[in-house]
């Protein structure tokens, strides 16, 4: 290993100078943390192993007879120990044996969202014993770790939550743990309230699923830019109740005298801690200018037709959707007038 990078960084002619066995580790770890501090976008984080293991050569490495392969291991479980910052760069490494030392002497703080990234694959290793290394180190290093840089990796990771299959339940569990800082949480939020970024409706589910979110639901129906993450939270306070998928699929039958079905994703629910003012949300939505959050207003709506005292109010927000462009809310707010004309 040690010739290997040594010749990758200064061609095969060069000689070494000084008398420092960890000169060609410690320009491999310069180079390590300049590639991990150029990602921090959440769509390219489960990119960044490959790119190192890419850039600095450090795929595992193969022999007939296993020495050299023994011998390089060694080289690279000395430099570990050695030389700062190397455990940042080799928890990405191709060999177990190297990521699983690197993990074990990985010290907080986690300096990117790559790292944060890494650790929580390293949860998901195919290999046990580095498992085993990284929920330690996650125990060690996330306390210490800021939510600025924890919380681009949060927004790549949420969405594996139910397919990466070789961590346990302990994975996910870590993973709410950390979301439950408040400083996590309120940047989080913020993001989903604010931003444009991809996976946020992912994002909004699973942290709706704890109560301290409650508070903050109406200002992200209120302010979010994205259409269907303001349509979530109108759901949520419109049912008083928050869903979240379980990652389980359940069989919903179709005809079963000819064993037709097809399969839905399952879904747990709680109630909200907060009071909301029904009307006024229902006129908020019916005013909003995305069809997918009217419709659901109109949704609102029909749920509602039965409640008499709120006759004359929800007659008000029927008539700002009565000739609404969308089809789909025309058809609804007909439905609406046919079944309260019903009852």
């Amino acid at each position: 290993m040690l010739k290997r990078l040594f010749n990758l960084f200064f061609g095969q002619k060069r000689v070494v100078q000084g008398n420092d066995p960890f000169d060609v580790y410690f320009r491999v770890q310069k180079q390590g943390e300049r590639i991990l501090r150029s990602v921090d976008d959440p769509r390219d984080l489960n990119k960044i192993e490959e790119q190192i293991r890419t850039e600095l050569n450090l795929h595992y490495q193969w022999s007939p007879d296993g020495l050299d392969i023994v011998k390089a291991a060694r080289n690279d479980l000395r430099a570990i120990q050695n030389v700062p910052g190397l455990p940042f760069v080799f928890m990405f490494h191709g060999d177990g044996r190297i990521r699983q030392e690197a993990l074990r002497n990985l010290e907080g703080p986690l300096p990117t969202p790559a790292n944060v990234y890494g650790l929580f694959w390293r949860l998901n290793d195919w290999v046990p014993q580095v498992r085993q290394a990284a929920y330690e180190a996650l125990e060690r290093v996330m306390p210490r770790t800021s939510a600025e840089v924890i919380v681009p990796a949060l927004i790549a990771v949420l969405p594996n939550l139910n397919s990466w299959g070789r961590w346990s339940c302990a994975g996910p569990e870590a993973v709410h743990g950390i979301l439950s800082r408040p400083d996590v949480s309120t940047k989080l939020v913020e993001i989903v309230r604010t931003t444009r970024q991809p996976r946020l409706g992912q994002v909004f589910h699973e942290l709706s699923r704890n109560d301290w979110i409650d508070q903050h639901i109406s200002d992200v129906f209120a302010t979010a830019p994205l259409p269907h993450i303001r349509t979530m939270a109108l759901d949520m306070l419109l049912s008083q109740r928050a869903r979240w998928p379980t990652g389980e699929t359940v069989r919903v039958w179709t005809d079963r005298s000819m064993g037709e079905y097809r399969t839905e994703r399952s879904f747990r629910e709680r109630e909200l801690t907060v009071a909301v003012d029904l009307i006024a949300l229902l006129r908020a939505g019916a005013s909003d200018r995305s069809a997918m959050v009217r419709r659901r207003a109109a949704d609102g709506l029909i749920a509602l037709r039965h409640n008499l005292d709120l006759k004359e109010e929800l007659d008000r927000v029927a008539a700002i959707l009565h000739n609404d462009p969308n089809i789909g809310v025309r058809t609804r707010i007909e439905f609406f007038r046919r079944k309260q004309a019903e009852v």
